[in-house]
């Protein structure tokens, strides 16, 4: 063996030395000294310790798992440098707060990590970022899981909210250190909570400015009630069961007086007010106890017809009369018509108690189910209550108590039987006992459920406080259209959400959360709320806590100048809703801190798509009401996680991935084993994630490839300038040479595409150019400039021109990654600013300059045109390969004979004859002029040289093509021959260019005598 391969492989044995990586497109450098089809005249003496072979410590494994929290600059300690350093405008992105409530998965992930690369972006841009991390730690979910073990029994509300506040802390703590762990910069040390005192404080403001414009009110009124929960539930705290299955009914309410149009219709006939039904449908039966109406619409055609007994006749619908023959199983021969409104007056009988049931009219009723009759019971239904409003005669009766069980109001044979159960059964079969029901079957539709309990609710009227929107609806709605909506598509959700919401309940019946802070007079009832007494429990709740509101009494939380009348009040045992909580954010948190003014707005709201229903609607409605202007400037959303087979994920299922398991491994290492941060951060940006995003084991393998690939293309960088400083070694723009100037050309477009990518919070974008810009330049440029990097003098121009270009290349995409990447990035940037033995943070060193000079349009023409040459030259030199003629491509000699025409390729080629080796990786390149004239060819004769073949004659491979040229419609008349080279390959380039066998080349001779001065 030879002194070259013995140095050599010392070399390759060295863990600094960096063997280029065919992900680069270029022939590694073992490869290209180790097997030579001419090893037969390999030279004896050695010149490795001339040339210039890379060297890098950094390792092409990233060895995520245990090398990332070595990397890592702390998050918080980031932050705080960042708002005493950059000097740019603040960016605000407002933290919508998680429960505090089971450990990290992956949606948190996901949330939390996008919002990472926002905020890192803009802190690299220079902006002060504002992110301060918060919880949101009431609700039932927390309260379910703080007494999983513990029997409340006749614990004081006091010792249930001291439980609940230890769990959520407890909770909080857990979850703070999972999303440190995933390198979230932010104010980890005075993040905000729900339950603190400084956020109650704001809460209780809102609430009460709110209140003092008359947004909010206390009233009897239908609300969604969670007997599961046992509280009212409010519209976002609902999710629909489209396979619910209920008792259909149809029930007769005999008539007891009848209308002057009704009686009208009816003379002639054989019926009369003893023999008449009407008859309703209703999937609730057990609201029947409570029914005062029954509604029809004045529009509609109704008939009368005949039952099975001839003495008995029904009331029903026209339009129904069809179906229901079906259904009963009766002919239901018509014998009169009378319109809708003719039906008003008409008094029937409740069927199961001593009172009556007038018809009234509504327009809530309409054709296509039941009877066309409407079972009305105000007491259970928003339509119903509305349309009863209109008769002041009407009361409104719900016999139904918070556990969802009948009261004696609904008698007693009912009294204490569960309504969605064992009482809804028993009303079916009390009708049927009293010749009240004509028929029954089962009815699967959609029905609301408690969206945490999932199980179903019901309506009930109850005294609740609500939030008046009608006149909040049209400002909100201009306010949406004010902002900046991600993917656009949020715009319209958010308004039709808003459009059609009316009210909404805030008042909820636990113990655990922000009590509406309100007195009753004890002798009627009258509420109690002046800015006098809001002020003292404003003091309370600061000094104390919500929690003075159930520790003290009512004359401690009065103001001093009541406690004279204090023992006329009781102090209300109502909380707020945990949407009000969050919803009040924009105050409690960025105006109470002072990082907004009380009229400004958040930049940037980032969140699941089923915040529309919840975080960002309960955002913008108490500021709209408040303040009259949105909290946000921008809203993104992001979908939800599914897994490979594009299933939601679902412990149920069993089919969830946590992000513990990515970064550190799961039990089986072979299916899971640890990827790292860096792997879980590049998963997310590389995702759609405005829709659902599906992520496991084969996912997590191609962005391992991805990471791999950007990590190997980052590596030959560094190792290629090993003794690149730029201080000292960078070459001036107008000193570079035309392929460099591609490159930075390639690169200037690169960076102002991540800019826009970035700004638009399109980070699959981001991540697509960049790897398909390591792609190309591993492909084409990297593969140019490998001879001159390794061959050429240390500090010869060529070199250090592409030194030059390559740092800057590394430095954009480095800082393009970093958002993402920030472990690989900080790696990156301390190998590459080695010779400044760095100790600080990439996240300290600013954006990538972008330079105009470096767009050169001219040189990204003439590039295109030697590209398209290129490519026809690859096919030649693959051709020659799978002949055997050529092991690598420097063992082969191109010529190149050109017809001119409009776009003077000729030119081009000529111009540039000193690096045509290098840009077609070969031995020897001749470039001829046809002296035929160009003549542009006929269609048939372009498609025919288009897709000529390759011709092979004694050894001598031939392309004759036609070329298009600048990306316009020339066509460049080009042939390519190609055979083997019939020079000798110099020891030192392995270039076929010695004219005599174990000698240098010319170039080397040249570099070599360079060297020795």
């Amino acid at each position: 063996m030879n002194s070259v391969l013995l140095n050599l492989r010392k070399s390759l044995n060295n863990p600094s030395f960096l063997t280029s990586n065919s992900n680069h497109g270029l022939v590694s450098l073992k490869n290209h000294y180790c097997k030579s089809s001419s090893s037969a005249t390999d030279t004896n003496h050695s010149y490795a310790n001339t040339l210039n072979l890379p060297k890098t410590s950094f390792s092409m494994k990233a060895n995520a798992v245990t090398r990332e929290p070595t990397l890592l600059y702390d998050p918080y300690k980031l932050y705080l440098w960042q708002k005493d350093n950059n000097k740019g405008e603040d960016w605000i992105l407002h933290d919508g707060p998680p429960y505090a409530n089971g450990d990290l998965h992956m949606g948190h992930a996901l949330n939390k990590i996008l919002k990472d690369i926002v905020n890192r972006y803009k802190m690299l841009r220079g902006h002060r970022v504002n992110f301060i991390p918060g919880w949101d730690c009431h609700g039932l979910p927390i309260e379910q899981q703080a007494f999983k073990k513990i029997k409340k029994g006749n614990m004081s509300a006091v010792e249930i909210r001291k439980i609940a506040t230890d769990f959520a802390m407890n909770e909080i703590a857990k979850q703070k250190k999972e999303f440190r762990k995933l390198g979230v910069m932010g104010d980890w040390e005075d993040p905000y909570m729900t339950l603190e005192p400084r956020y109650e404080v704001g809460q209780i403001q809102t609430f009460f400015d709110m209140y003092s414009k008359g947004y909010i009110y206390r009233g009897v009124k239908p609300v969604h009630w969670s007997p599961s929960s046992r509280t009212a539930l409010a519209d976002a705290e609902l999710e629909y069961n489209e396979a619910h299955v209920s008792k259909s009914i149809f029930v007769k309410f005999k008539t007891t007086s009848l209308s002057q149009g009704l009686a009208d219709a009816l003379k002639g006939t054989s019926v009369s007010v003893e023999n008449l039904n009407a008859i309703i449908w209703t999937t609730t039966p057990w609201t029947i106890p409570a029914n005062l109406a029954i509604s029809v619409s004045p529009t509609i055609n109704y008939v009368v017809c005949k039952g099975n007994n001839n003495n008995e006749y029904y009331i029903v619908s026209q339009e129904r009369l069809d179906s229901l023959r079906k259904s009963f199983s009766m002919p239901l021969e018509v014998v009169a018509e009378i319109q809708g409104k003719e039906l008003a007056g008409t008094v029937t009988a409740h069927p199961q108690f001593n009172r009556r049931s007038p018809i009234i009219l509504g327009d809530h009723v309409i054709e296509g189910s039941g009877t066309g009759l409407v079972h009305t019971a105000p007491g259970h239904g928003v339509e119903d209550f509305q349309v009863c409003k209109a008769h002041p005669d009407i009361p409104v009766i719900s016999p139904v108590d918070d556990a969802g069980l009948f009261t004696i109001e609904a008698g007693e044979k009912f009294v204490g039987l569960d309504v969605l159960g064992d009482g809804n059964e028993a009303v079916i079969t009390d009708l049927a006992s009293i010749d009240a029901l004509v028929f029954q079957e089962d009815y699967v539709h959609k029905y609301p459920y408690d969206w945490r309990t999932k199980k179903p609710i019901i309506i009930r009227t109850t005294n609740q406080w609500f939030v008046d929107l009608q006149n909040v609806q049209q400002p909100a709605l201009e306010s949406i259209s004010r902002v900046n909506f991600v993917p656009p598509s949020g715009t319209n959700r958010l308004s039709s959400m808003v459009g059609k919401r009316n009210d909404w309940c805030i008042s909820r019946q636990r113990v655990w959360g922000v009590p509406i802070p309100v007195f009753y007079r004890k002798d009627n009832d009258e509420p109690l709320v002046t800015d006098q007494t809001i002020q003292h429990v404003k003091e309370v709740f600061a000094q104390h806590g919500s929690d003075a509101w159930f520790s003290m009494d009512v004359k401690q939380l009065l103001p001093k100048e009541m406690e004279s009348v204090a023992d006329q009040y009781i102090k209300g045992n109502d909380t707020m809703d945990v949407w009000f909580d969050s919803g009040t954010s924009w105050r409690g948190v960025l105006v109470q801190r002072g990082i907004i003014p009380e009229d400004g707005a958040a930049d940037l709201y980032l969140e699941g798509s089923d915040q529309h229903r919840g975080w960002f609607q309960s955002s913008l409605l108490t500021s709209q009401c408040v303040r009259d202007r949105e909290p946000y400037k921008n809203v993104v959303t992001h979908g939800f996680l599914l897994d490979e087979k594009g299933i939601k994920m679902s412990k149920s299922i069993g089919n969830t991935i946590v992000p513990a398991t990515v970064i550190s491994g799961g039990s089986n290492k072979a299916q899971y084993p640890g990827y790292g941060v860096d792997l879980l951060r590049l998963w997310v940006a590389s995702s759609e994630y405005s829709r659902d995003v599906s992520i496991g084991p084969t996912i997590l393998t191609k962005i391992l490839d991805s990471i791999k690939k950007l990590r190997n293309s980052q590596r030959f960088m560094l190792a290629s300038n090993f003794d690149f400083n730029p201080a000292l070694h960078t070459v001036p723009y107008e000193q570079l040479s035309d392929i460099d100037k591609y490159a930075l050309h390639k690169l200037h477009l690169l960076q102002d595409s991540i800019n826009k990518s970035y700004d638009a919070f399109s980070f699959q974008k981001v991540y697509n150019e960049l790897i398909n810009f390591s792609n190309e330049m591993s492909a084409f440029y990297f593969d140019i400039i490998k001879q001159r990097l390794y061959v050429e003098n240390p500090n010869s121009l060529q070199r250090r021109s592409s030194q030059t270009v390559l740092f800057e290349i590394l430095e954009t995409v480095n800082k393009s990654l970093a958002p993402i990447t920030i472990h690989t990035s900080e790696d990156v940037y301390r190998h590459q600013f080695h010779f400044n033995n760095p100790s600080d943070s990439i996240f300290m060193k600013g954006w990538f300059n972008i330079k105009q000079e470096h767009n050169n349009v001219s040189v990204y023409k003439k590039f295109n045109n030697i590209i398209t040459v290129r490519d026809s030259i690859n096919r030649i030199l693959q051709s020659m390969r799978d002949k055997g003629i050529i092991g690598r491509s420097d063992e082969a000699k191109i010529s190149i004979s050109i017809t001119n025409g409009p776009e003077p390729l000729y030119d081009i080629l000529s111009s540039m004859s000193n690096q045509l080796n290098d840009i077609f990786c070969v031995s020897g390149v001749e470039v001829t002029l046809d002296s035929n004239n160009y003549k542009e060819p006929e269609q048939e004769e372009k498609d025919k040289f288009e897709n000529s073949p390759i011709t092979i004659e004694n050894d001598q491979f031939e392309l004759d093509q036609y070329l298009s040229l600048n990306l316009t419609k020339y066509m460049g008349k080009v042939k390519i021959t190609g055979k083997r080279s019939d020079k000798h390959k110099c020891p030192r380039c392995w270039r076929h260019q010695s004219e005599t066998v174990d000698h240098l080349c010319n170039s080397c001779d040249t570099i070599i005598q360079s060297l020795k001065n």
